[in-house]
């Protein structure tokens, strides 16, 4: 607030000052004017009394021009749990008043967002509980009616495939519990976050090894190409991120003829390392791929297919966002999708700071 400001807060204190010093002077010329040496008691009586009548009547209008912010404030004071009111305060006269309910406006509307996004992250992670028990119901299901199955009347044959689909839940069920965990764990991404220099070509052979069983069995052949860089990342949840980048490229290519690859390709340009994941699945339709990063969204495919979440490619935006990688995908139906994740060392705590 400027000085002049302050003045202004002050003005009607400050005029009554002055009124009373100008009755003050009068009274002392006028005793000089009438020959006296030194001022009579009644003169000072009456300049006091004068004085004291010029600022309070000042006071007392101050006072009743503010009553009504003051008012509020007292019962503010006295309804310390309604915040809203609170930070509500109507009324301001002085130029400090209004600086402060300006800030109170801004710290209610600050209260507000944060509120309704408390909400909006509680409902989501209710719905997201909701469709992950649901989804882990249908594996559970399963492997209870495979254990059903008298194991007697089984050939050698049926035995594999048997052990093969109890495989295949399994792994659905191991994929949604990580995904469940990871998604506890976004909350608190700073507590669970060790930044170093990862290999790209480490972790991508790390995260085929975990789903070799899923390529052999569904004819996936992945392969690395480009040369291995090192980038400032956090492994585990890089980990996390091409993880749900397989699993969804594995999703959406099983149920192609014949075999498929899965490609891997690392590149350097203009200072940022590039991962390319590229699979020859079925493809994104065009209006879908703007959405695929927003929660719960599944699209055409994710409808099909029957079992998606719509959890998987939200969350891997949300650990890019996090970590400052960069996130894009491109697709086309019947051809594949690819999606690029780009590393900048300098970028690496914008997601939390």
């Amino acid at each position: 607030m400027s000085f002049w400001k302050y003045v202004k807060d002050r003005f009607l204190l400050i005029l009554a000052w002055l009124l009373s010093l100008i009755m003050s002077l009068i009274v002392v010329h006028f005793d000089i004017q009438i020959g006296a040496r030194v001022l009579r008691n009644s003169s000072l009586v009456y300049v006091f009394v004068l004085g004291v009548f010029i600022i309070g009547v000042g006071i007392i209008y101050d006072y009743l021009r503010q009553r009504e912010w003051y008012k509020e404030i007292n019962y503010a004071r006295m309804h310390e749990n309604d915040n809203e009111f609170s930070l509500c305060l109507q009324n301001p006269v002085s130029e400090e008043q209004k600086v402060m309910y300006q800030l109170m406006q801004r710290q209610y509307s600050a209260f507000m967002d944060q509120i309704m996004l408390m909400r909006q992250q509680r409902e989501q992670h209710v719905h997201f509980t909701n469709q992950w028990v649901h989804h882990m119901k249908t594996p559970v299901s399963v492997l209870h009616l495979i254990t059903q199955q008298p194991a007697q009347r089984m050939d050698e044959e049926e035995a594999r495939a048997l052990l093969a689909n109890v495989s295949e839940e399994t792994d659905r069920l191991a994929g949604g519990l990580e995904l469940m965990l990871h998604t506890a764990r976004l909350d608190k991404f700073e507590l669970d976050l060790h930044v170093s220099q990862v290999s790209t070509h480490q972790n991508i052979r790390q995260v085929i090894n975990q789903h070799k069983k899923m390529f052999i069995r569904y004819r996936i052949f992945p392969k690395v190409v480009g040369e291995d860089r090192l980038v400032e990342s956090d492994s585990k949840w890089l980990s996390f991120i091409v993880t749900q980048l397989v699993t969804n490229a594995i999703k959406y290519s099983k149920d192609k003829e014949g075999s498929k690859s899965l490609s891997f390709e690392v590149e350097e340009n203009d200072d940022t390392v590039w991962l390319h994941v590229i699979d020859e699945g079925i493809g994104i339709a065009a209006h879908d791929i703007p959405r695929v990063f927003e929660p719960f969204f599944t699209g055409e495919n994710g409808r099909k297919e029957g079992d998606a979440t719509g959890m998987g490619l939200y969350l891997v935006k949300q650990v890019c966002n996090r970590l400052g990688h960069r996130i894009q995908i491109t697709s086309e139906i019947g051809i594949g999708t690819k999606v690029s994740i780009g590393f900048e060392s300098r970028t690496i705590h914008k997601g939390f700071f």
